[in-house]
């Protein structure tokens, strides 16, 4: 299924367009950005040997990355088998990486599994899907269910303050929720200043906390 025939988007909510992209192109893709954009608030939120997830993992280097760079346990999840397969072959003599083909939507974890979850897209893509907002609060559901006392979700989005925030300013999920502006890759030496309700001049790195504190502190 390519884009072409899908120019709203929603193909990104489908199975067989992810299982076609990954077999025609096996090279690495980021969306919005890579992770040295986002180091800084990784090592601020995320304790080197707390439980990760990357939730809509795709071929990223991201977990690569972390790895590299300090991270131990990260669990890789995304709904195409044949991304997961292919990253299970390029990464097995990496220690503390791990993949599994699972649908965001229905997470299969328990309860308070992990420290950090990291969703690079993710919910944007599901807000661009059929049936976007239920899909969106599936997710969010078991985001904040399999997350630990204290725990992070740091979700990387396109969508500006005033859309994003009411949805992960929702009473059940009871998160602290902290926006950083994440500037695009540079196209141009002027300054970028940002505007917390309109600019789409960057990204947004929506920073959650669910309530409590975990047991390492």
């Amino acid at each position: 299924m390519s884009s072409s025939s899908n120019p709203d988007g929603s193909q990104y909510g489908r199975l067989a367009y992810w299982d076609q992209r990954y077999t025609d192109d096996k090279e690495p893709f980021e969306w919005y950005t890579n992770y040295n954009s986002i180091r800084s608030n990784c090592h601020s939120h995320f304790r080197p040997n707390g439980k990760i997830l990357n939730v809509g993992c795709g071929n990223s280097l991201v977990s690569e990355d972390m790895h590299f760079d300090g991270f131990n346990d990260i669990v890789n999840v995304d709904l195409s088998g044949v991304v997961i397969q292919q990253m299970i072959d390029k990464t097995q003599a990496l220690n503390g990486l791990t993949w599994q083909v699972m649908d965001a939507r229905y997470m299969e974890f328990d309860d308070e599994s992990f420290d950090a979850i990291l969703d690079k897209g993710m919910i944007d893509t599901l807000l661009s899907g059929d049936n976007s907002i239920e899909s969106a609060q599936k997710f969010s559901s078991h985001v904040a269910r399999i997350l630990k006392p204290g725990g992070i979700y740091m979700c990387l989005s396109s969508g500006i303050p005033n859309e994003r925030l009411p949805m992960l300013n929702n009473q059940d999920y009871s998160w602290d929720v902290e926006c950083v502006p994440i500037a695009k890759p540079v196209i141009s030496e002027v300054e970028v200043k940002f505007n917390l309700e309109e600019d789409t001049s960057c990204y947004w790195l929506y920073i959650c906390k669910t309530g409590g504190d975990d047991e390492e502190g």
